[in-house]
C-alpha cells in the first residue's frame, strides 16, 4: 500500500500555495485522507488559505471517532457543513474577496471513497487500466467540454482557463462543494492541482501510470509537469470554432501537486 502526498513550486513562481497531504485515521489505518487544496494565485497569499483550509480539515478528521465514519451519507452531510463554517471564519478574518483556495478531498473508508470538490483541482480513480476523472472542474471553460464538444484536454489553451465558479474564501456564495462517492474497487485513487492536468493530458497520466513503478508513480508525475516540455500546441479545430486568444502552457508554469493512495 502507498499513500503519498507531494507539492513542487514549479519553475516561476516565488511561493508555493498548494498544499497536498494523506493521512491514516489514529484509531482505523483503514479510514485515510487525502487531499490537495490550491491557494488562488489571483489573489495574495493564496498560501494562507490553503494551509488553513488543509490543517482544519486534518485536525478535524483526527479528531472523529471511528463511529463518526460509519455513515458515509452523514460524514459526507458534515463535511460540507464544515468547510462553509471555514469559509465564514477566512471571510470573516480577511474580509470578501482577498484570500480563497480550491480543495479536492477523498475520504476512503471501508466499502466506498467519498469525494469533495470545491474549484478546479481533479480527483481520479485507476481501474482495470481505465484512468477515471470523478469530479468536475467547477471552471467556466468546462460548459465547453460538456456542451460544446470542446475536447477535455484542450480547456488549457484558453485564456479564462482559471477562472473557477467556486472556491473557499473570497465571497460566501463561492462555496458549493460538489460531492462523489464511489466504490472501493479501483487500485488507485489520484488528486492534482491544475498545476498537474494543464500540462498532463489523461492519456499522458495513464502512460506515466502504466509504466511507472509504484513507489515513483507520484514523483514521476510532478516531475513531468514541472521538468518536461510538453510541446503543447493550440489545435486547428480550435483556431477555426473559436474566434479568440489561446495561450499554451509551458512546464512549470505553477505549482503542482497530487496525493495518491496505491492498494
Amino acid at each position: 500500500m502507498i499513500l503519498e502526498a507531494k507539492t513542487d513550486i514549479g519553475k516561476i513562481r516565488d511561493t508555493n500555495e498548494d498544499v497536498a497531504n494523506c493521512l491514516t485515521h489514529p484509531k482505523d489505518k483503514k479510514i485515510k485522507l487525502l487531499l490537495v487544496a490550491d491557494g488562488m494565485g489571483g489573489k495574495e497569499h493564496g498560501d494562507i488559505a490553503a494551509n488553513f483550509i488543509a490543517s482544519s480539515l486534518e485536525n478535524w478528521f483526527i479528531n472523529k471517532s471511528v463511529e463518526d465514519f460509519k455513515n458515509i451519507e452523514e460524514i459526507e452531510k458534515k463535511i460540507k457543513t464544515y468547510l462553509k463554517t471555514l469559509n465564514t471564519k477566512i471571510i470573516n478574518k480577511y474580509g470578501r474577496n482577498t484570500i480563497g483556495t480550491t480543495l479536492t478531498l477523498a475520504l476512503v473508508l471501508n466499502k466506498k471513497t467519498l469525494i469533495i470538490n470545491v474549484g478546479d483541482s481533479r480527483a481520479y480513480i485507476y481501474r482495470q487500466r481505465r484512468l477515471i476523472q470523478i469530479s468536475e472542474d467547477d471552471a467556466d471553460v468546462w460548459l465547453l467540454y460538456k456542451s460544446f464538444n470542446v475536447k477535455k484536454d484542450d480547456l488549457r489553451y484558453f485564456v479564462n482557463n482559471n477562472i473557477i465558479n467556486a472556491c473557499i474564501g473570497i465571497d460566501s456564495e463561492l462555496c458549493t462543494p460538489t460531492s462523489y462517492i464511489v466504490d472501493n474497487d479501483y487500485e488507485m485513487l489520484l488528486l492534482f492541482s491544475d498545476g498537474v492536468t494543464d500540462m498532463l493530458t489523461d492519456k499522458k497520466l495513464l502512460k506515466i501510470i502504466q509504466k511507472s513503478r509504484r513507489e515513483e508513480l507520484l514523483e514521476n508525475i510532478i516531475d513531468e509537469a514541472v521538468e518536461v516540455d510538453q510541446h503543447l500546441k493550440v489545435p486547428l479545430y480550435l483556431k477555426r470554432k473559436f474566434k479568440t486568444k489561446f495561450v499554451v502552457p509551458f512546464n512549470g508554469r505553477d505549482n503542482a501537486s497530487g496525493a495518491i493512495y496505491i492498494k
